[in-house]
This record gives C-alpha cells, sequence and structure tokens, in this order.
C-alpha cells in the first residue's frame, strides 16, 4: 500500500472484518493510528494483534453504530486517545436482506440507521476534529452499487438504505466544504469479504467472478487501495463523490450473475 498516514489518526466503523478489516490494516500499514470501531470484539481483537504484531497502532472501541450516542461516544474516546481524528471511514453496516414484503420493520430501520443515520451522526460529532486536521478531514462511506446503479433482486431494502448513504455524502460534502473536509464515498459491487463467503461460498464466488468482466470478484485490498487514496492529499479536489468498484459489472449486464445471486440469497433466506 502506498502513502505515508504516520501521525494521522482513522476511524473505522465495521473495522473488525471484512473490507473493514482490510482497511484498517491498509491505514495500519501507512502508518497510521487506527480505532477498529467494532460490534463482534472478538474479530476487533484479531485485527488489533495482527497490526500490533506488523508494528502498527491501533485500539479498539465497542460500539453497535445504530445508536447516536454510541457514535458520540466513538468520536470522544477517539480524540481522547490519539489527540484529534483526521480521517473516518464508514464501512460498518446491518444487510437487511429481502425484497418488498420480505423485511421487518425492524431490520429496515437497523439497515438506515447503521448505514446513512449513522454516517450523520459520526461526520457531525467529529467535525471539529477533521476540520482542523493539518491535511485535511476526510470521511469516506462504503456504500454499494446496488444503492446507485444496479439492482440484486431481494435486496431492496438493503439497496434503499445504501442510496440514502449516498445522497447524504453529496449533501455533506457542501455542508462542510468550508471546513476543509471532504466526503466522498466509495461503491463496490461484490467483494470477496468473509460475508460474501458465508453466502455464496468459495465455489459461488468464483462462479460470479467469471461473469465480472475484469475476470473476478473484487478484494477488500481494491477497496482500501480507494480509500488511501481519496484519504491523501493528493485527494483533496474530490469531494460529493461517489466511486464505483465493480470490475465493470455495472457497463456489462448479465443474467446470469443476477440469477446466481438472487438464488443464492434465496437459499440463506430458506435456511
Amino acid at each position: 500500500m502506498s502513502g505515508d498516514f504516520s501521525g494521522r489518526t482513522v476511524i473505522v466503523t465495521g473495522g473488525g472484518r471484512g473490507v473493514g478489516r482490510g482497511i484498517a490494516l491498509a491505514f495500519a500499514a501507512a502508518g497510521a493510528n487506527v480505532m477498529l470501531a467494532a460490534r463482534t470484539l472478538s474479530f476487533a481483537e484479531e485485527t488489533k494483534a495482527e497490526i500490533s504484531a506488523a508494528g502498527g497502532t491501533a485500539e479498539i472501541f465497542g460500539i453497535d453504530v445504530k445508536h447516536h450516542e454510541q457514535c458520540r461516544a466513538l468520536i470522544d474516546a477517539t480524540a481522547a486517545r490519539f489527540g484529534g481524528i483526521d480521517i473516518i471511514v464508514h464501512a460498518a453496516a446491518d444487510i437487511p436482506h429481502g425484497g418488498l414484503g420480505h423485511v421487518s420493520d425492524d431490520a429496515m430501520e437497523a439497515g438506515i440507521a447503521s448505514t446513512a443515520k449513522a454516517a450523520w451522526w459520526l461526520l457531525d460529532a467529529a467535525r471539529p476534529h477533521l476540520a482542523t486536521s493539518p491535511q485535511g478531514g476526510r470521511f469516506i462511506a462504503i456504500g454499494s452499487v446496488n444503492g446507485t446503479a444496479t439492482v440484486v433482486p431481494g435486496m431492496t431494502a438493503y439497496g434503499m438504505a445504501k442510496a440514502a448513504l449516498d445522497a447524504f455524502v453529496r449533501g455533506a460534502a457542501a455542508d462542510v466544504v468550508a471546513e476543509n473536509i471532504t466526503v466522498n464515498a466509495i461503491n463496490p459491487g461484490l467483494v470477496a469479504s468473509d460475508r460474501a463467503r458465508a453466502v455464496l461460498g468459495d465455489e459461488g464466488l468464483a462462479a460470479y467472478g467469471a461473469t465480472v468482466p475484469v475476470g473476478r470478484a473484487g478484494t477488500p485490498e481494491d477497496i482500501a487501495f480507494a480509500c488511501l487514496f481519496l484519504a491523501s492529499p493528493q485527494a483533496s479536489y474530490i469531494t460529493g463523490t461517489s466511486l464505483r468498484m465493480d470490475g465493470g459489472s455495472t457497463i456489462a449486464a448479465s443474467s446470469g450473475r443476477s440469477s446466481l445471486l438472487q438464488d443464492r440469497l434465496k437459499a440463506q433466506r430458506e435456511h
């Protein structure tokens, strides 16, 4: 991973596993102080141990980002521990599986709260710290092409939550641009994370990857590279933007890819 983030502090929500873990490892390898904000502490402990073994610096904050007060507490704890906050990467999300009529009110609210509302709460609370970051404050949200560019059958509620996140990024970027803070999103397609493997299995991921124009599914490391760029001084002219990272999937529609995801999601719901 390129870039020097020595002395800078980054919060990564969902930093214990999957995409969040990949992002946390990348920032730590680049010298940043990393606050791993996670609900499942055992995953966060494993990530912290890996960072520490490589000579990096990481702390853990247990959080359920669906709750406003916990988001505020995360910001306060990070600023107290490291003396400031330079970057926030919001990767955590409760994913509501199901289409219209198949998602409970509680699951829908959890998806929206953990995704879009949490982004609002985190940026609002961190605003004074990000505004004083010497190289400019950065807020990066991990969205999805399912909220902006495509539709996955049976994932309507998830897409709605990610679409709200994308709208937040555009509006919030304008709200804080005068404070030397940029706000951007990365919208991946399918990423070969632990969660994706639980749904599709290794065979399913390989089959999906074969339908992607670049020939594979994305990886957490792919997303991490983009985060490092958007958090760097070289990206200071970019704000209010959503970067699509899907290997070209949304410009080359595939009925086979859609059917594969639909079948796997249906099987998981029935299980």
